[in-house]
């Protein structure tokens, strides 16, 4: 059986990779606005596939990426929808308006973890998605973003530097940069661990169970009391799944 070509297409950049029996393999990058065929045709041709499924929340670049499938000889694309089988109910009170990248999520959740449970995409927002038990997907909770927290001090001071994240396991700082990584780290984790004690508590569970995706999730999680399963493929395996529900 054949592959399906799953592809996220974010503000920035795009994922591609090639779903399978529940697997993603061959994960590429290439820039959401790319300018010629032959910026993608390596990564969109590499195996054979019987479809291809799209997650994007930049309607306009849809056409292109139309444009690229099609003059690579690929399937007309699916693109991800509330109104597509996801493997778990929608209760939301406007489904258009939740993005395509948070529909994948949650299908990828509900397949993993069952339900109730909760997705974290830390991405350039922090994004959780809560998934119940009868109502499936109910809404979520939208945060600003590690980038975010510190392109925004960097921006607005005079004096602080911009920063990456990095590992430490001191508490106080002894630099500038030192003392925003561990602001950054401690604080975020507070927010986080806050916004799970309210969702087990709203939910009337001791632990509810947590998918984490996006390039921090790993630089949180890694190390700390909260246990996760942390997939850094989970949107595109959940647009694989979406796939093999739809086609």
């Amino acid at each position: 059986m054949n592959s399906i070509l799953v592809i996220d297409i974010g503000n920035t950049s795009t994922s591609i990779g090639y779903y399978r029996n529940g697997k993603v393999t061959s994960v590429g990058r290439c820039k959401s606005r790319f300018q010629s065929l032959e910026d993608v045709a390596p990564l969109i041709t590499k195996k054979a596939v019987k479809a291809v499924v799209i997650a994007s929340v930049v309607p306009p670049v849809n056409a292109r990426w139309k444009k690229a499938i099609k003059a690579a000889g690929l399937p007309v694309p699916l693109f991800v929808s509330c109104e597509l089988e996801l493997g778990v109910p929608v209760d939301y009170p406007k489904p258009k308006n939740i993005g395509a990248d948070r529909l994948a999520n949650a299908a990828a959740a509900a397949r993993l973890l069952g339900t109730p449970s909760v997705v974290c995409d830390f991405g350039t927002a922090l994004t959780f998605d809560i998934l119940d038990e009868k109502r499936g997907y109910k809404g979520g909770i939208i945060c600003p973003g590690l980038p975010l927290m510190f392109d925004y001090l960097a921006e607005k001071t005079a004096l602080l530097p911009h920063v990456e994240p990095s590992k430490t396991n001191a508490v106080v700082g002894r630099n500038t940069k030192q003392a925003m990584q561990i602001g950054a780290r401690l604080g975020y984790r507070g927010m986080v661990r806050e916004i799970l004690q309210a969702l087990e508590k709203d939910f009337g569970v001791k632990k509810l169970p947590i998918c984490c995706t996006g390039g921090y999730a790993g630089w949180i999680f890694k190390d700390w009391d909260v246990p996760a399963t942390i997939d850094p493929k989970l949107t595109l395996r959940g647009i694989g799944i979406i796939g093999e529900l739809n086609i």
